[in-house]
């Protein structure tokens, strides 16, 4: 079995997720841990902006592509999904 990291966003952010710096302290504790699995656990979150979102997303996929981790959200509110899949959506497109 791999090992589990487990992440309070509230205990290492709190409750409003709104800056790009935010994002990448957050993604930073992945990159310095030995874990394969990574539990993201949204609980007592509010609110996640655009620009928090879009960088938590870049560095996800960049993650996910140079280690092989696998991400998992729990506790998410409908505000916190919605917001990841509008910039998942847009980020997935294809240039023309």
């Amino acid at each position: 079995m791999k090992a589990l990291l487990n992440i309070s966003v509230f205990e290492e952010i709190g409750n409003l997720l709104n800056s790009r710096e935010s994002a990448t302290s957050l993604m930073d504790k992945v990159r310095n841990s030995p874990c394969q699995v990574v539990e993201f656990n949204f609980s007592k979150v509010e609110f996640m902006s655009r620009s928090f979102a879009d960088q938590f997303y870049k560095e996800k996929i960049e993650l996910t592509k140079e280690y092989n981790i696998l991400f998992e959200m729990v506790d998410a509110n409908e505000e916190i999904i919605h917001m990841l899949r509008v910039v998942s959506n847009t980020q997935n497109k294809v240039d023309r």
